[in-house]
């Protein structure tokens, strides 16, 4: 419980924010994902693929690897890999406090990777008839990754997977 702490709290405060809303009632949400921001892009991932969210730890850097590789941080025992992901897509760093700046954990079989973002904004809930096949415009840095949108309110939330991103070979390449 305790790696999942910061998601189950965004969940848990969604839950409380719908209940007060009233949009808990009988229509539940069929989609779940957590909402960041990287270089000014706000995307969502969906919970399954983002298996907790953490501040930025210590980190060890790695020597002859890629300048988007900001090193492996020792989580609970576990070596995870850290990626600037606005670096790794050739996107300008945004001046965010320090404080703002959270790290993704990607936990999926044959692959643990944490993604460094601008901002973690919260859980944000979605049904089937909400989504588009939609992607995002070709000249995107994020369009490779991306999986449609959800309309809500008369917004676009793009869908960033993290399970494509774990499938590019520039990724895992993080060697010089």
């Amino acid at each position: 419980m305790a790696s999942r702490g910061f998601i189950e709290l965004l969940r848990l405060a969604d839950l409380a924010e719908a209940r007060q809303s009233g949009r808990y009632g009988g229509k539940q949400a069929q989609w779940l994902g957590v909402v960041f921001e990287v270089a000014g892009q706000r995307l969502v991932a969906p919970m399954g693929e983002v298996s907790e969210v953490l501040s930025m730890p210590d980190l060890t850097t790695v020597p002859l690897t890629k300048p988007w590789l900001l090193g492996v941080a020792n989580v609970r025992g576990r070596l995870l890999p850290l990626t600037d992901l606005a670096k790794f897509l050739a996107l300008p760093s945004r001046q965010v406090r320090q404080s703002l700046r959270k790290v993704l954990v990607i936990d999926q079989p044959d692959f643990y990777s944490g993604l460094l973002v601008d901002a973690v904004l919260g859980i944000q809930q979605f049904t089937n008839s909400q989504y588009e096949a939609t992607a995002l415009p070709s000249d995107s840095p994020f369009v490779r990754y991306n999986h449609g949108k959800f309309v809500k309110d008369g917004e676009d939330w793009f869908v960033f997977m993290p399970s494509l991103l774990a499938q590019d070979q520039r990724y895992i390449d993080a060697a010089i």
